[in-house]
């Protein structure tokens, strides 16, 4: 099989397209014959050898896919080998064939064909989770979503518009903050006008940024508010990882004593859904009601580009540059 394998941590060009064996599923786990590849932040934080559990260099980065079952490995009943399916391995994706554990898999919907399939399954459960799970929002709730017109922003505000929540979506262009707009967001602002558009308090946070917008956003919460961080994008460059930038942003970020949390009435959690494969089970459920919002028509996925296979290293660059809008897409 083909598969774009990292022989060092670096930049996008770093990338190189090689032959390897064709992988065979393993006890537990299910092959798929890759038709599209989702490309997330977290595959460029792999990449540049920055994020958890990233395997040795070299090795194939790739955290979600669609795709058919190719065949299954002991003890896995289903889906059928045929079945379009989105899968999430975490790595290994960025290849013709990858095998995944089966409980990471789940049949495509019907009319959600393989690009669609590729562009929902990180970012729908992920907005899910930040959403109602750790930040318990509820109907009549101000939100602020940083990040609005990326692959989970976009999903995320017509999540919370659907809930019933008011919706301050945070974007970077006026493009992108129309975008939002069009997705259901009921205001919108760019970073520069972060802090005034919060003046009036809001009651969660839904944040992939981090660094200096933390404050802001932390000393915005009103009483029972929610302070969900899900992501240090301000930590990456277009092409590396800014070690002193970052390292400045989380000074910014500053300190909190956990006895203030009782007093001010708020509270500070932080997920990444890779490093809880115990709750799988659950998230299968979550993604269900992606599902049926899909099928109501009350949930689209925005697909703001798509790429060859040939193009990868391309994809990554245009999603690190901060350039892209929705999901990045890359096609077999």
């Amino acid at each position: 099989m083909r598969a774009w394998v990292a022989p060092r941590y670096g930049p996008p060009e770093v990338l190189r397209l090689r032959e390897l064996p064709d992988p065979a599923p393993g006890p537990g786990q299910a092959l798929v014959r890759v038709r599209a590849i989702g490309l997330n932040f977290a595959d460029c934080a792999a990449r540049l050898g920055v994020y958890p559990r990233v395997p040795q260099a070299p090795f194939v980065p790739g955290m979600e896919v669609s795709g058919e079952v190719a065949a299954l490995g002991e003890g896995v009943a289903g889906p059928q080998v045929g079945t379009p399916v989105a899968a999430v391995p975490i790595f290994g994706g960025h290849a013709e064939l990858v095998a995944v554990d089966a409980r990471f898999l789940r049949p495509l919907p019907p009319g959600i064909d393989f690009v669609a399939g590729a562009a929902v399954a990180v970012t729908g459960l992920t907005a899910d989770h930040a959403l109602f799970t750790v930040g318990r929002l509820r109907a009549g709730e101000r939100i602020a979503i940083t990040a609005a017109a990326g692959g989970v922003g976009t999903i995320a505000v017509q999540m919370a518009a659907a809930a019933g929540a008011r919706v301050l979506a945070v974007a970077s262009s006026p493009a992108k903050r129309e975008l939002a707009a069009s997705l259901g967001a009921h205001e919108t602002t760019g970073y520069e006008g972060y802090r005034s558009a919060l003046a009036d308090g809001v009651d969660v946070v839904a944040d992939a940024v981090g660094g200096a917008l933390f404050r802001p956003g932390w000393k915005a919460l009103r009483p029972d508010g929610r302070y969900v961080l899900y992501g240090f994008a301000a930590a990456l460059g277009p092409g590396r990882v800014r070690y002193l930038h970052a390292a400045l942003e989380l000074l910014r970020m500053g300190a909190l004593l956990p006895s203030a949390l009782v007093q001010a009435t708020r509270s500070l959690s932080g997920f990444n859904l890779s490093l809880v494969p115990h709750l799988a089970g659950e998230l299968q459920a979550r993604f269900a009601r992606v599902e049926g919002m899909l099928a109501a028509g009350a949930l689209r996925p925005v697909v703001g580009a798509v790429f060859p296979f040939a193009r990868l290293p391309e994809a990554h660059a245009f999603l690190q540059s901060r350039a892209s809008t929705g999901k990045i897409v890359v096609t077999l």
